[in-house]
Order: structure tokens, then C-alpha cells, then sequence
């Protein structure tokens, strides 16, 4: 039961990338949270949302590139760990569901590209006719739901029946975190440090420092 009731809440959550409003609660840290909450590990599961945060921070979808389904990665990572932990080692669990994240980022990437490229097709036919508005966002919507279902169902379905080996390498919590923070600031310094922007950076540092001090 828990198998079903995580894809559908993360195809449901997913469709506030691009799709229905926008408001944030895709996020990794976000969903994570969310999903921690209403399925008993709310510390994991803000800590593995923290995490694919900080490592997505650097991919922005600019004009037409489309980079990897961050929200999507983050949501399968905790939901796998949320199954995975049930009837594995907690430390085997995490590892895996990362490495499951990763890859579900790549995948939902490339499922992305293919959902826009049907919703040309509804767009166009929008134009074509303009009676057909409320049926071209259903459909739309019903697209972006569809590409959470491609992208959860696989990932959950094995999280919910594997059993990993004892050999398999394990991963704590400092050392995800360490990663994660890592590159945090490898993004933090892309997106943010140039030499165009250094006075600014320099100057809001110094207004903190005066405010922190009156």
C-alpha cells in the first residue's frame, strides 16, 4: 500500500515543476519533507531533500535547456529509502536510494524533453483551434502526471522488493552530508561568484556585517 499511495503523491507533487502553479513544493527539500513526514521518517528524509537540493542548486532551466529532473531524483531517492529501509540496513538503504536519485534524474530529464514535445503538440493544436483551451490543460496535465508515473513506478517497484546483499558498500549520514554540502558550494561558487558580481557580493557582506553589529 505504501508502494502506491508514494507514486501517486510524488506524481502529484511533481507537477508543480512547469506544470500547475509552481509554488515550490517540488523541491527537494520540500518534497522530501513532505514525504518523510506522512511516512514515519521525517529526519531522513529532510536530510536526503537537503541534500539532492544542494547537489541540483547549479541546474537551471534556461531557454531550452532542460537539465536533470532534480525534483524527480529527490523523490525517488527518499521514497526508495523510505521502502528500501523497511527490510535492509539503514546505511545499505541510503546508498542505494541515492544512486537510484542520480539515475532517476537522468531519466526524468529525457522524459521531460519527450512530455514538452507533446505539449507542442497540444499547443499547436490549440492554435489551430481555440475552442479547445480547457481540453489542451487537461491533457497537459495529464502529461506531466503520466511522466511521474514512468519515472516512480520503476524505481518503487524494485525498492519494494529488493533485498541488498551484505556486501554491498554502505553509506552514513556524515558522509552524505559532507558530499552534499560539497557540492553545494561547488554550485554556490557557479552560480554566484563571478567577477561581475563581486562588488555586489562584497558590499551585501559588509551591509550584514553592519546590521549584525547595531
Amino acid at each position: 500500500m505504501i508502494l502506491f499511495w508514494l507514486v501517486l503523491l510524488g506524481s502529484l507533487l511533481i507537477l508543480d515543476k512547469y506544470a500547475f502553479g509552481e509554488f515550490g513544493l517540488s523541491q527537494p527539500v520540500i518534497t522530501g519533507t513532505i514525504l518523510g513526514m506522512i511516512f514515519g521518517d521525517v529526519k531522513m528524509g529532510i536530510l536526503i531533500g537537503g541534500v539532492f537540493q544542494l547537489i541540483f542548486m547549479g541546474g537551471l532551466p534556461i531557454g531550452r535547456d532542460i537539465p536533470p529532473d532534480g525534483q524527480g531524483a529527490s523523490i525517488v531517492a527518499v521514497g526508495s529509502y523510505l521502502l528500501m529501509s523497511r527490510v535492509n540496513a539503514p546505511a545499505q538503504s541510503l546508498l542505494t536510494s541515492v544512486i537510484f536519485g542520480l539515475l532517476a534524474s537522468i531519466i526524468g530529464g529525457q522524459f521531460e524533453i519527450n512530455a514538452r514535445r507533446i505539449n507542442e503538440k497540444f499547443y499547436h493544436r490549440f492554435l489551430r483551434n481555440e475552442n479547445c483551451l480547457t481540453r489542451c490543460h487537461f491533457f497537459g496535465l495529464l502529461t506531466a502526471f503520466g511522466r511521474g508515473l514512468c519515472v516512480f513506478i520503476p524505481f518503487f517497484a524494485i525498492a519494494n522488493f529488493i533485498r541488498i546483499p551484505t556486501f554491498v558498500p554502505t553509506l552514513d549520514q556524515q558522509l552524505l552530508i559532507s558530499i552534499g554540502i560539497s557540492i553545494g558550494l561547488a554550485n554556490g561558487i557557479y552560480l554566484f561568484f563571478r567577477w561581475s558580481s563581486l562588488i555586489y557580493i562584497i558590499l551585501g557582506g559588509l551591509c550584514g556585517l553592519i546590521l549584525l553589529v547595531i
